[in-house]
């Protein structure tokens, strides 16, 4: 069985990536791209530019906060997303003459994480309207007054006529001008993109003739999406293994940054745990201690992987490689642990979102959780059935997960649904494994997930409007926040 399709997810585009540093990946890793994207419409660095933000989405209120504003200062320079600059992008735009604002206006759209981008390098102008789709991943939708789709996943050529308008039909007049758009995403797309299936029905209908395990059905799906060798996969999530091996390490470390809401947390975990004074096994201690570690990396601006997203980041490689730890596996059965575990990234990306500006905190930590899940039952000797039952627990489990952080930032309470997904993941994973039946199959469950995320409030949805965000406590910290910014203490 193939399925055909003009844009389908990929493990290193949609599930397991970006390599990035920031608070989200939806608002400073997709702001980054989409800025590249800007920068070589207007060849090289562009001279005047104005971000718009519109005043009924979500980054109303936390473009700032998460990093949308530094993302873009990031892209419009020409960094990449991992970039060490983006600490401080601020000298880099003066030197490089560029005239960046922000505002927050009625664009005249209602489309969630909507940028619109006013750029002006002399007498040329372009406006590109952008959306950024969850995990880093992005859709231009508009260039000036032409529609058009351009997801960074292929080399775009795009003409120009001589005033500028965007020529999409015929051969281009004499005069235009021709922009090429690089590809920005870690896997190409050709056309047409085929893989063997796309959802997990598909997936055990494929897989009943063949029983291959549940990272070789990712490794096989990869290989056909993106034309590469099974090889060259395990070979790329090596790489992203290691740098979330290398963020926890870093973590577990101590870390240290001004401009954040909670410190490091860990270290008073681990110094707990050596003195005896706390319940549960190596992995739930592991569980803990990692995802903790994970998310301290990515809230003092080090480096993590977006797996699925960066406001998640904890989730699935803290759950994973903590049990695996555990279990004294080397590094190739992690690797293999988190192919397994992409495979419901690869479902959910396709029937659903990873947005929580769309879905919710059950869109990013719920998904890592199910991600998560799948993996322990693979390192645990379960069939791909049994992993897909443990993801299907996982979800159920997840279902109705708010997003409400603390003074629009991206650590708090979204440090403590981390963890708790992440042993959620393991408890499903065993649960599944011992016989529990899950009863909902698991594409049932992400459909579940998604008509229930998009039908949240809109406070509730990664705005920082409702839930824990408005309480007392939280208006206090955001009031001293703000206060010390003011005074230049960040």
């Amino acid at each position: 069985m193939k399925t055909v399709n003009s844009h389908i997810p990929s493990i290193f585009n949609d599930v397991v990536g970006p390599v990035m540093r920031g608070p989200s990946s939806s608002h400073s890793a997709a702001a980054l791209r989409i800025g590249l994207i800007c920068r070589e419409l207007m060849q090289g660095t562009p001279g005047r530019v104005v971000v718009s933000y519109d005043t009924r989405d979500a980054l109303a209120t936390t473009h700032e906060s998460q990093g949308s504003d530094m993302g873009m200062k990031g892209g419009l320079l020409g960094f990449e997303p991992d970039d060490v600059h983006l600490l401080d992008p601020d000298p880099y735009l003066e030197e490089a003459g560029i005239d960046l604002s922000f505002r927050v206006t009625d664009t005249g759209y209602d489309l969630p994480n909507l940028y619109l981008v006013h750029l002006q390098k002399g007498d040329l102008k372009m406006e590109v309207a952008a959306l950024s789709t969850g995990g880093g991943m992005i859709e231009i939708i508009r260039i000036n007054n032409a529609q058009l789709s351009i997801k960074g996943d292929r080399k775009e050529e795009l003409w120009f006529s001589a005033t500028g308008e965007l020529i999409l039909q015929g051969p281009p007049p004499e005069g235009a001008v021709k922009r090429v758009i690089s590809p920005l995403l870690p896997t190409g797309s050709r056309d047409p993109v085929e893989v063997p299936f796309s959802n997990c029905r598909q997936m055990m209908q494929y897989n009943s003739k063949r029983d291959l395990s549940a990272w070789e059905l990712a490794a096989v799906y990869e290989s056909m999406r993106g034309g590469v060798e099974a090889e060259e996969v395990f070979h790329k999530m090596q790489e992203l293994c290691r740098v979330m091996r290398g963020a926890i390490d870093t973590g577990l470390k101590g870390t240290r940054f001004k401009d954040r809401i909670l410190g490091a947390q860990s270290a008073g975990y681990l110094k707990r745990l050596k003195a005896g004074g706390l319940a549960g096994g190596e992995a739930v201690h592991n569980i803990t201690l990692y995802v903790s570690a994970i998310m301290e990396v990515k809230s003092s601006m080090g480096t993590i992987v977006a797996a699925p997203t960066a406001g998640s980041c904890g989730t699935f490689p803290g759950a994973v490689i903590g049990v695996a730890d555990s279990l004294g596996l080397d590094e190739e059965q992690v690797v293999k642990a988190l192919l397994a575990g992409s495979l419901t990234g690869l479902f959910i990306a396709t029937a659903s979102t990873f947005s929580a500006e769309i879905g919710g905190c059950q869109a990013e930590c719920g998904s890592g959780s199910g991600m998560a899940a799948a993996a322990i039952a693979w390192m645990l000797g379960g069939s791909v059935e049994q992993c897909m039952a443990a993801s299907s627990l996982a979800l159920q489990n997840s279902l109705g997960m708010i997003c409400d952080p603390i003074a629009a930032r991206v650590e708090a309470p979204c440090l403590g649904r981390n963890i708790s997904s992440a042993v959620n993941a393991l408890i499903s994973a065993n649960i599944a494994l011992a016989g529990y039946d899950h009863l909902i199959p698991l594409d049932e469950v992400i459909e579940t997930m998604d008509r229930v995320g998009r039908s949240l409030p809109r406070e509730l949805r990664c705005t920082a409007l409702g839930g824990l965000a408005i309480t007392p406590a939280a208006k206090k910290i955001e009031r001293s926040l703000k206060s010390q910014k003011s005074k230049g203490r960040c």
